[in-house]
């Protein structure tokens, strides 16, 4: 039985799309784990301090809800096996590898068990994830894959 490259393809799409539903839910639960509306009680405070911040950290915040954004967006092409998925997260990688958020999530929800990890491990692991994912998305994500 030959495995066609659709197949491959989707298993991809289907791992990424899983691993950005993990982070949402794990940022969702964290919110309503300190009573908080998830993202709204951000969106409130974020807008309630942006007169108090210089013109660097408001780029910093709108670079940060523009990749939380992204990942919702990705989440769903991923999953509804978009094409467009792969070059969402194509621009997600350079938000991600800044603002350290690995897209294998799991290594986000792992931190909190090991409350001694070492940061440096951490942006390691978040530099190969996103190798990995760019990897991927390129060798799994045209639409005819060669042999």
């Amino acid at each position: 039985m030959k495995v066609e490259s659709s197949d491959y393809k989707s298993v991809v799409w289907f791992v990424w799309g899983g691993l950005d539903a993990l982070y949402l839910a794990w940022y969702v639960m964290g919110s309503l784990r300190h009573e908080k509306i998830p993202y709204l009680t951000d969106l409130e405070s974020t807008v309630a301090l942006l007169g108090e911040l210089g013109p660097a950290q408001v780029v910093m915040v709108v670079l940060s809800w523009v990749l939380q954004l992204s990942i919702c967006v990705s989440c769903f092409l991923f999953l509804a096996r978009r094409d467009a998925a792969r070059w969402v997260g194509y621009s997600q990688l350079p938000l991600r590898l800044f603002f350290i958020v690995p897209s294998v999530s799991v290594l986000l929800v792992g931190v909190q068990f090991f409350p001694d990890y070492s940061p440096l491990l951490m942006v390691v692991l978040v530099i190969v994830s996103e190798v990995i994912k760019f990897w991927s998305l390129r060798k799994f994500g045209a639409r005819h894959v060669a042999d």
